[in-house]
């Protein structure tokens, strides 16, 4: 009978040890909280940022000087009428 009982025993044992849930005792905190960290994307947008910011200020320092460099042809050629007109709104 005591062979008996050993195989049952050695059954049970081996249903414990395939059975997939694990019957361990967890610890109060299983992860300990991690420091955060600030993410990394952050600075890439602020540079993207910066990047888009000069690329406009860029496009409206070329269109200014175009326009300046126009009114500047327009006088040095003895041109006295050089100021853009301002189209009438409203013709009646």
């Amino acid at each position: 009978m005591c062979s008996r009982r050993l195989i049952s025993d050695s059954r049970l044992i081996a249903w414990l040890l395939m059975d997939p849930t694990m019957y361990f005792v967890a610890s109060e905190d299983p992860l300990p909280e991690m420091p955060r960290t600030p993410d990394p994307r952050r600075g890439a947008v602020a540079g993207l940022i910066v990047t888009v910011l000069l690329l406009l200020a860029g496009v409206f320092l070329v269109h200014m000087l175009s326009r300046t460099a126009r009114l500047q042809d327009c006088v040095m050629s003895g041109r006295t009428n050089c100021v853009p007109i301002a189209a009438a709104a409203g013709r009646e």
